[in-house]
């Protein structure tokens, strides 16, 4: 290890070395970058700034010869007292500059070009431009500069001020002092001042590329240079490269073993960390039954204050006398060891011991190891405790689950799904056994008046009374199970004796008979049963079920509370309510349906005021229908709500044909199925056929049963609300026949109640139905609503009607329904 950390040392100083080096070699290359990037730009300056000082050269020297040459010719001009003529006026230095000039330009090509120009000239020629007016401005204000010199857009201007001499006072003094020609000659360009600035000479030299040949030279070297820096550095660097090869692949080796052996270290330490202080489970290492090490896990888990007060515990002190299979913990845990050293490494489970004296569940793993010199077992005690109890909830649960999915959640009883797979056991055990079974379908009567008049939670406290009552006769060994709703089935298993079974269907009819109390309610119920035999009647399930509900229905077509055997008349007779429904849908398609009316009268006056109107079905093969035999399946079917509104858009038609013809059929009564009133549309087709028919609103009243409206009270208030705000009368037909909720009859939107033919046929002899009609009355008039009795059929009847308040009647005494011909026919005219 000492080796390994030396040759780290050197390995991190070979480092630093290189390093080192690198870094001078870096600051070498910068250094002599710099160096030759100031020489260079050195050499550059030098280049421009003596090509600048000879174009300056140059320009004052053609300067010089310019003011030489003007004065020479102003002294002459004076000296020789030269008349201005026309001739001479050509020889003045003005213009002989400004030709010179002109033709001096035009020999180099417009490279150099010379003015002489005045803010104030005589000559238009010699007017300055804006550049030269700013240099005359700024010479006004810099006296002391003798010439500008500047570079611009690749340009050199030379510009010299010219200011006013004793002797160019002659000419531009005061125009009385002035030479008589030039007095003569020239109006302006007088008053000058002695040392006044009376222009500029602007010398202008374009850059004529006097040195590119030696910035081409420059060039030359420059790139010459470049190079061989850049091989200079390459050099170096390919030196400083061959001096560390070998030292980078001595390095590099020892590298690679020291990451080697650093990673194999590591990788122990991280190994023993992880296995030992990491360990999420607590660890001991055993000798021969003392403690020799242990992990913080483990003083953690047995609850001791540190690991050295665990260590100098026993390992007899850990663990209870005796485990709960009954076995002595010091034996079993020799077992245990011996098993470790024979396979190497053994786990099992242990009743451990807290400090505290708390017991806890462990899972133990015990590993054989050498430690040094010494063969010591390494101990893993994992608390599994809280898994166990995590164990025994998640099957708890699942438990329930398995209930839940399997029973009914209100009776508790098995439910469809149980029911099943008990129902496909037992036909297979009676088939191995060739014994019979029993299927019962039980349904209970009217059950849904309950829920509808009391409310839910009374039916579901009456379904678990039920559903007790039938436990309490069944065997164990039968199934009573709950499908949904108020059905119920048993399964009654090896049975031996069929005539025993009318016996027992007897005894649920007697136990569900009973009165049931509940929240101050007297409730009575009754059952229809229906059942299936195997192998008799079917020796499938699906088939047992099928046919024991088709009996159950004949048990309710044979008016409820009784029970009935399957037979194949029964399959008859569900093959007929399968071609009924069918047919029912036909007639829909074909509208095969006819409608009569019967007529509405008041008693009083013999007048009719409105009449009803009936549905009958001719039936292409059967005839005419009544609608007892079909309407009660459509209501079932839902086709319900098809053969209503044929019926509405039929009779207003008709109704509104009689009026057109100057008739008085008066309020059309039409029965409204409680389907077609919640139906999403009804209210647009109702708006429809009053529009397209032509159809007055207070000619319709619209009747809706006493039953029907109270499944759904709220709902039906809201939509007959809707109906009312239309002027359309709602009257409630069957009344007294349902569970009638005052309460709801204060709300609901009513105009009319009719009085049921049920109380009509046994008044005025039977008391209780007198009772009942005269009571009807009176709410009426208390409530300020309408009143209608139907099935009137004798004067008795309506003459005790009349008596009691009653006058508006339907009924056989004024007519039966008859077709739109036969009331046109004695109606109109009668009536």
């Amino acid at each position: 290890m000492i080796e390994y950390y030396t040759a780290f040392i050197i390995l991190k100083g070979g480092r630093k070395d290189q390093m080192k080096s690198m870094k001078f070699f870096i600051l070498f290359a910068v250094l002599l970058f710099v160096v030759l990037s100031y020489r260079t730009y050195e050499q550059y300056k030098e280049i421009s700034e003596t090509q600048k000082l000879i174009v300056l050269h140059e320009s004052r020297s053609l300067a010089e010869f310019i003011s030489a040459f003007r004065q020479t010719y102003q002294d002459i001009f004076l000296r020789e007292h030269i008349a201005i003529t026309d001739t001479s006026l050509n020889l003045l230095p003005v213009k002989t500059l400004t030709e010179i000039s002109e033709r001096f330009a035009s020999r180099l090509k417009g490279d150099v070009v010379i003015r002489t120009v005045s803010d104030r000239p005589r000559n238009p020629v010699n007017k300055v431009d804006r550049f030269e007016a700013e240099m005359i401005g700024y010479f006004k204000q810099h006296p002391e500069k003798e010439y500008r010199f500047m570079e611009k857009q690749g340009t050199y201007s030379y510009i010299k001020p010219i200011y006013i001499e004793k002797s160019c006072l002659r000419c531009h003094g005061k125009r009385e002092d002035a030479i008589p020609s030039i007095r003569k000659r020239y109006d302006k360009a007088y008053d000058y001042k002695l040392g006044e600035i009376r222009g500029v000479m602007h010398i202008k030299i374009k850059d004529r590329d006097l040195f590119a040949g030696l910035y081409n030279d420059f060039l030359s070297a420059l790139l010459s240079a470049i190079f061989f820096y850049l091989l200079l550095l390459v050099i170096i660097y390919l030196l400083i490269k061959r001096i560390r090869l070998k030292e980078e692949e001595y390095l590099q080796k020892l590298e690679e073993d020291i990451e080697k052996k650093t990673h194999e270290i590591n990788k122990q330490k991280e190994t023993f960390e992880t296995l030992f202080e990491k360990s999420s489970d607590g660890i001991l290492i055993v000798d021969g039954g003392k403690f020799i090490e242990c992990n913080e896990k483990m003083v953690e888990i047995l609850d001791y204050p540190s690991k050295e007060a665990l260590l100098e515990m026993q390992a007899s002190s850990l663990v209870p006398k005796f485990q709960p299979d009954g076995s002595n913990s010091y034996e079993k845990s020799k077992e245990m060891i011996a098993l470790a050293e024979k396979y190497k490494v053994h786990q099992f489970e242990c009743v451990y011991l807290r400090a505290n004296g708390e017991e806890f569940l462990a899972e133990v793993t015990l590993t054989p190891i050498v430690l040094g010199e010494r063969n010591v077992t390494h101990t893993v005690v994992r608390d599994i405790s809280d898994k166990k109890r995590a164990q025994q909830e998640l099957l708890r649960q699942k438990n329930i689950l398995h209930h839940q999915a399997h029973h009914d959640a209100l009776t508790g009883l098995p439910n469809r799904t149980l029911f099943a797979d008990r129902l496909e056991h037992g036909i297979e055990l009676a088939e191995r056994h060739a014994k019979k079974l029993a299927l019962f379908f039980i349904d209970l009567d009217n059950f849904k008046q309950i829920n509808d008049s009391l409310g839910h939670h009374i039916g579901d406290r009456v379904l678990m009374v039920v559903a007790e009552r039938l436990k309490a006769k069944i065997r164990k060994e039968d199934t009573l199970a709950r499908l949904g709703g108020d059905e119920f089935t048993i399964i009654i298993e090896n049975l031996d004796d069929e005539r025993q079974l009318a016996s027992f269907a007897e005894k649920i009819q007697e136990v569900l008979s009973q009165p049931i109390h509940i929240e101050g309610h007297t409730l009575y119920t009754s059952c229809s049963i229906g059942i299936s035999f195997y192998p008799e009647d079917a020796k499938n399930a699906n088939d047992l079920v099928k046919y024991a509900d088709a009996a159950m229905y004949k048990a309710k077509e044979e008016g409820r509370d009784n029970y009935q055997f399957y037979s194949a008349e029964m399959t008859a007779l569900a093959f007929e309510r399968v071609v009924m429904e069918s047919s029912l849908r036909q007639a829909i398609k074909n509208e095969e349906f006819v409608l009569y009316y019967q007529p509405q009268v008041n008693a009083k006056s013999s007048k009719m005021t409105g009449m009803e109107a009936l549905i009958r079905w001719e039936h292409p093969r059967l005839g005419l229908m009544l609608p007892d035999k079909f309407i009660p399946l459509a209501e079932e079917t839902g086709l319900i709500i098809g053969i209503d509104r044929w019926v509405m858009r039929t009779a207003m038609t008709q109704i509104k044909a009689w009026y057109s013809a100057g008739l008085n059929p008066g309020v059309l009564a039409l029965n409204l199925s409680m389907r077609q009133l919640m139906d999403e549309s009804f209210m647009e087709i109702l708006h429809e056929c009053l529009e397209t028919i032509g159809f007055e609103p207070e000619w319709l009243e619209l009747e809706v049963t006493e039953s029907q409206m109270m499944k759904k009270p709220d709902d039906a208030i809201v939509r007959l609300e809707q109906i009312k705000a239309m002027g359309i009368n709602i009257a409630i037909d069957d009344f007294g026949t349902g569970y009638s909720s005052l309460s709801y009859l204060k709300r609901l939107p009513v105009s009319k109640l009719k009085i049921d033919q049920a109380f009509i046929h046994g008044i005025p002899e039977d008391k209780g139905s007198a009772a009942i009609v005269k009571a009807t009355i009176a709410l009426a008039r208390s409530l300020g609503l309408k009143l209608i009795a139907e099935g009137v059929e004798n004067e008795v009847q309506k003459t005790f009607l009349v008596e009691h308040g009653c006058i508006i009647m339907q009924g056989y005494y004024y007519g039966r329904p008859m077709p739109a011909e036969q009331i046109e026919k004695k109606c109109f005219d009668i009536c």
